[in-house]
């Protein structure tokens, strides 16, 4: 009698295990990687008083639109999972012979409102070739999913400056790529 009960506890015990871990198997089988590239984000930066220390190049917001990137890749419904940078770069575009021989260095950091309250850093870049028109964030592979709480997250560059800029103000974009891990609903 006791086996029974042992046996029947056993039992009730282990099904919704069995199945619960099944279910989590079978959202990680359908879960689908997607790259999305951000649109383009064209900005100036012009000459400060500030000799030392870092300015904030860039700042702005980035949308990820889910509904578009669900029915490109043939999904009715479903949720972001987890979120990386896997490509960051600035480039320079005005003046059209310029060079970032003036930037030492940068990072780059996000956070999910535009006063920046968390931010976390998700890369950087030290300039180690002052003819270089595109600069190459090296990325930390940070899970940026906490930061989507809307559709959107907001990217702000710091770099600190080692010399003059080589126009009043100087027209830069900012180029990325992130990949999206989502399971279906």
């Amino acid at each position: 009698m006791k086996t029974r009960i042992f046996i029947s506890l056993l039992i009730l015990i282990a099904v919704p295990l069995v199945y619960l871990t099944s279910c989590n198997k079978v959202k990680e089988l359908t879960s689908v990687n997607v790259t999305m590239k951000m649109p383009r984000q064209h900005f100036t930066y012009s000459e400060t008083k500030l000799k030392t220390g870092e300015v904030i190049l860039y700042s702005g917001m980035v949308t990820v639109n889910l509904d578009s990137i669900l029915n490109a890749n043939g999904l009715p419904s479903g949720i972001i999972q987890t979120t990386t940078f896997t490509s960051l770069s600035v480039t320079i575009n005005v003046p059209a012979d310029s060079t970032f021989h003036w930037l030492s260095s940068m990072r780059a950091v996000i956070s999910a409102n535009q006063n920046f309250d968390p931010q976390n850093e998700i890369g950087n870049v030290t300039n180690t070739d002052p003819n270089a028109k595109t600069v190459f964030v090296t990325l930390n592979n940070l899970n940026i999913r906490p930061y989507l709480s809307q559709p959107s997250f907001y990217i702000r560059l710091y770099a600190v400056l080692n010399g003059p800029l080589p126009a009043v103000t100087v027209g830069m974009f900012l180029d990325g790529t992130v990949q999206l891990l989502i399971a279906p609903v």
